[in-house]
């Protein structure tokens, strides 16, 4: 009774504890107009300006519409709880969740209290974790074979150095570009091989990077029947991040989308920020997405849990390397590539941590 007392007493530290639940809260009035609604359900469900009608929000084949749970609830005065219920949110992402569905008195109003607990990230958890310990074989395995591949480049950058001073400054452009790639293939070596924490990160604006990375490719007359759209969140903060580092995996998964359309088709960068998200064991407080989003054919279902392999690839020319570079490249960043696909809409998401709990 006495806390019961203090919380009706300061209505504030109510909301504070609604606000930072991660859980995902909607109060709705008897009109299904929306009462209440805390951060995590904003994020769920996908809204940022507008608040859309949940009369609109689209189930899955299979599933009975929210609008249909919530009257059924209201009709019949008892609670409901709807197991691995699927749904598209309002920006068109696919969720799983656990919802219960129940009435409540609040300042003596009846409202229509909807609690959405997310399953299906349960499960990319588990598939994210799988993702770091393989990322960390990958890793020995890099600094076994860095060894090996840095010989006979520093033979052949030797060799550039030699032939130049013998060849025709008409054909100096053509060492330099042995002698730079060599040069960038060594320090990728050396920068993969490097433990995490040694990383030289600073805060930066992601929307550089992406600006920067689309410049590259929509410039490039190989790419003129490519459409570039950009969908981004002005108000993400800076990020503590490796700036060369996070172009480098833009630019591999951008080649990525654009070598799936065949050089015609619409890529699509978005970004977004979401709270309480966990990147293997460590939760965090707030965290910045990058989406990469092409309409081409998909990734088979049966190759999407190895793309991140070594040498994995669904191209026919490829040697299944640039994935894998990439995802080991945002984890020296404390951070992870997830990817999904369907036919027509394949996305890469660059997930990288904000805030963390201990920053408070």
């Amino acid at each position: 009774m006495e806390l019961q007392s203090k919380i009706s007493l300061e209505p504030k530290l109510l909301l504070d504890i609604l606000e930072n639940m991660s859980t995902a809260v909607v109060a709705l009035n008897s009109d299904n107009t929306y009462f209440f609604i805390n951060i995590a359900a904003l994020n769920m469900l996908g809204i940022s300006s507008n608040f859309p009608d949940l009369k609109t929000l689209k189930s899955s084949v299979g599933h009975k519409s929210l609008d249909i749970h919530i009257k059924n609830v209201c009709d019949n005065k008892h609670s409901k709880m709807i197991r691995d219920f699927k749904f598209k949110n309002f920006e068109g992402d696919e969720k799983i969740v656990d919802c219960n569905i129940s009435q409540a008195v609040i300042d003596d109003a009846n409202v229509t209290l909807i609690e959405l607990s997310e399953t299906g990230r349960l499960h990319s958890i588990s598939l994210e974790q799988n993702l770091i310990e393989q990322e960390r074989a990958v890793r020995e395995m890099i600094k076994g074979l860095s060894h090996e591949i840095k010989n006979p480049l520093g033979g052949i950058l030797g060799a550039a150095q030699i032939l130049e001073k013998s060849l025709d400054d008409k054909y100096k452009k053509f060492t330099d570009i042995i002698k730079k790639e060599t040069g960038r293939l060594v320090n990728l070596l050396n920068d993969m091989a490097l433990p995490v924490t040694s990383v030289e990160k600073e805060n930066i604006n992601l929307h550089e990077a992406t600006e920067h990375v689309i410049d590259l490719f929509k410039f490039d007359l190989k790419n003129k029947e490519v459409h570039f759209e950009k969908d981004y969140d002005p108000s993400i903060p800076d990020v503590l991040t490796n700036k060369e580092q996070l172009i480098q995996t833009l630019i591999n998964l951008v080649r990525n989308s654009i070598q799936a359309l065949k050089y015609k088709g619409n890529v699509l960068i978005k970004t977004r920020s979401e709270s309480s998200y966990t990147i293997g064991n460590k939760k965090y407080q707030l965290v910045a997405k990058i989406d990469v989003i092409d309409d081409g054919p998909g990734i088979p279902e049966e190759k999407l849990k190895e793309i991140f392999y070594p040498m994995v690839t669904t191209k026919n020319d490829g040697m299944g390397l640039g994935l894998t570079i990439a995802q080991s490249i945002v984890m020296q960043n404390s951070g992870l590539i997830e990817c999904s696909s369907k036919h027509r809409e394949t996305k890469f998401t660059i997930v990288l941590p904000i805030r963390s709990y201990e920053d408070e």
